[in-house]
């Protein structure tokens, strides 16, 4: 490990690209995951930048090791599947030559806004992995254990199907998961469960810690994200620290005010 820096690999998680500069037509409370595409074309130059290469994360996970003081290398990951993900992340990325994984949620494959089928094909043979976001995007520790199995397994039989390819990760919506998610999703034949923890991956590791990039991440707070610097891991920690609590009280009783959806049918 460099002097000063994390040990781990960086493990960036986008939610939406938007193809220009002008604000997207989205809810406000959404406005600041959405990264505008010029931001992320400096992004993808940047880690290059910073003598870092982009990965997948299955490469990562499985192989990654610090070599003669190398940086290590660096995970793109796309949650939720929109149709944004190949309209203006997905030309980004082939522009640069470089590779992310995309977590989706099976049910809406095909959906007004999100990917289709033809599309995900196409950016698989282009180089690019799609992983599982579970097959509704809803609150997966708070489902019983055949509706819990039910959401983990249906969308890794559909992905897998579909690819022709393994699916290894899971990323919990919302970033909501516990003991019992990480269990099912073993058992389920995941190797790992993505979660929101802003810290860098280790390989190996049953949980998978990812940074969020957002409207509001400036150029050098970017570059020290890329290079582990302490100081931004250190501040989402924190914060992450202090509004655990009321987080908690508020997914228990008004899960809507978080935008947390909560499955009323079972399967």
């Amino acid at each position: 490990m460099a002097a000063g820096r994390l040990s781990g690999f960086p493990v960036l998680m986008y939610h939406g690209v938007a193809p220009g500069t002008a604000a997207p037509a989205v809810p406000p409370a959404e406005l600041k995951y959405w990264v505008p595409g010029p931001e992320l074309r400096a992004q993808l130059a940047e880690i290059r930048r910073a003598g870092a290469r982009v990965t997948g994360l299955g490469e990562a996970w499985h192989f990654a090791t610090a070599v003669d003081g190398a940086e290590p290398p660096v995970v793109l990951t796309f949650d939720d599947g929109r149709a944004a993900d190949y309209e203006a992340s997905f030309p980004l990325l082939l522009e640069a030559g470089a590779r992310a994984d995309f977590f989706v949620n099976t049910a809406n494959i095909g959906r007004s806004g999100y990917l289709d089928w033809g599309q995900i094909k196409e950016m698989q043979r282009a180089g690019m992995a799609f992983q599982s976001h579970s097959h509704e995007h809803v609150d997966l520790s708070r489902l019983p254990a055949r509706a819990l199995e039910y959401q983990i397994r249906e969308s890794r039989h559909r992905l897998e199907d579909g690819l022709g390819t393994a699916v290894e990760f899971l990323a919990a919506p919302y970033g909501l998961l516990d003991r019992r998610v990480l269990d099912v999703a073993r058992a389920q034949g995941y190797r790992a469960v993505c979660t929101s923890r802003a810290w860098p991956a280790f390989p190996g590791a049953p949980t998978i810690g990812r940074i969020a990039i957002h409207r509001h991440t400036r150029p050098g707070g970017f570059r020290r994200i890329v290079t582990r610097h302490p100081v931004p891991y250190l501040l989402r920690a924190i914060r992450e620290a202090l509004i655990y609590l009321p987080k908690r009280v508020l997914l228990r009783y008004r899960p809507h005010r978080l935008g947390v959806r909560v499955l009323e049918k079972q399967a």
